[in-house]
């Protein structure tokens, strides 16, 4: 008898020891990243949909797990997501509960360094809780040494989590800026004009994609910004600048994916590129500017399209255009590299029509080639895609501020 009581108390014991702990939560863009020690197994995760009302349930069970106290129990949310709950839901399960205003495509993932992510509808916006005061401080860091003084085995091993993508609201960002600045963001191509079609992928639509994400993670973060097309609609070149310059824009971004036609050199040519308007100074800028162009200009002469194009090549626009193509440039690998390999090729100038049209500092992103199968596979992922925006918005707002200091 006195046997059978040691092997169960044994049990148990071996069981709590090897227990997955939850050591953090985060929800960055529409994200909620949970942090354990260890890489969860495929058995120890259960996810199931429980419709109720006007609420859709998702619900995350994860098996032979603990969570530390100091995890919140709620995280509140506005738009598609009323909130999330993360509780022990038994002595070995912790449960995850979405309560979801909107139906939607639920999809999760784990990465090799334990982080189980959890993909949240595009317009579910995370409400950051205020600053707790310091006596609820003191009082969580009294039961976290608590904690680990009860359960020494369980927690000895547990690293503090590691920051992993880089947060776009920083101390670099001035309220000010906000409101005086207004960014205009131009997704290329539309309808009946599809840019790069490669394998299937539209070039207009992988844009769209990029410049929506782009677009919200500056409304969330406060900024004015708009866009010259929100679906897949044609627009002119010339009437994209009209637009932001109606409006008063104090930066424009055209966003585009590039694509080469020779087929021996397609997988041999990729990369992320950022050009400003210049004459060109390389062959491969020249020929990008051609294509991109060539909706406009086929139907005129070399006379006009010289008049057009070599009109507005000086000035402190072009000046403060290749800043802002610097910094949209440097931020987006910075952003990209942290989880894939992209090619830099850099910056350079170009006589992009739909640049020469803006009466403020103007760039164009060619966000990867279409022609190249990996950054093709690349541009599809809604995660690389998060990143390309994350960059272009920190790259924005890092030359707004660097503008600012120049005008002080």
């Amino acid at each position: 008898m006195v046997s059978r009581v040691f092997i169960v108390i044994f049990i148990i014991l071996v069981s709590i020891v090897e227990a997955t702990i939850l050591k953090d939560v985060k929800v960055e863009g529409n994200t909620l990243k949970l942090y354990f020690n260890t890489p969860l197994k495929k058995e120890q995760v259960k996810a199931f949909i429980m419709p109720s009302g006007s609420i859709t349930k998702y619900i995350f069970d994860f098996k032979n797990s603990k969570k530390l106290k100091k995890i919140p129990y709620r995280y509140n949310f506005t738009g598609g997501i009323k909130d999330v709950r993360i509780s022990q839901h038994k002595p070995n399960v912790i449960r995850c509960v979405i309560d979801s205003k909107v139906k939607y495509n639920l999809r999760y993932s784990q990465r090799d360094d334990a982080i189980f992510n959890i993909e949240l509808p595009l317009d579910a916006f995370y409400k950051k809780p205020k600053k707790r005061a310091k006596k609820i401080a003191k009082k969580v860091k009294k039961t976290i040494k608590k904690e680990k003084l009860n359960s020494v085995a369980l927690f000895k091993n547990i690293d503090k989590p590691k920051k992993i993508d880089y947060d776009i609201k920083d101390n670099l960002l001035k309220p000010t800026l906000k409101s005086k600045y207004l960014i205009y963001l131009d997704p290329g191509h539309g309808g009946h004009d599809s840019g790069a079609y490669v394998a299937g992928v539209k070039e207009k639509d992988i844009v769209l994609q990029i410049a929506k994400r782009a677009y919200r993670k500056l409304k969330r973060l406060g900024y004015r910004v708009k866009m010259t097309r929100y679906k897949d609609k044609f627009i002119k070149l010339s009437q994209r600048t009209k637009k932001a310059n109606r409006d008063n824009a104090d930066i424009f971004v055209s966003i585009h994916a590039n694509s080469i036609d020779n087929k021996k050199r397609r997988e041999k040519v990729r990369g992320l590129e950022t050009y400003f308007l210049q004459t060109s100074r390389t062959a491969r800028a020249k020929r990008i500017a051609a294509k991109e162009n060539r909706v406009l200009l086929n139907s005129k002469d070399k006379t006009t399209q010289n008049v057009l194009l070599n009109a507005v090549f000086t000035g402190p626009k072009i000046e403060l255009s290749h800043k802002l193509a610097i910094s949209v440039q440097r931020e987006i690998l910075n952003s990209v590299k942290r989880a894939y390999y992209i090619k830099d090729n850099g910056v350079d100038g170009a006589p992009f029509r739909v640049l020469a049209g803006a009466q403020t500092p103007a760039i164009l992103v060619e966000v990867g080639y279409l022609s190249n199968s990996k950054d093709r596979k690349l541009l599809k992922k809604r995660a690389y895609q998060e990143k390309i925006a994350d960059g272009i918005v920190k790259g924005i707002i890092k030359y707004l501020k660097y503008r600012e200091m120049e005008l002080n």
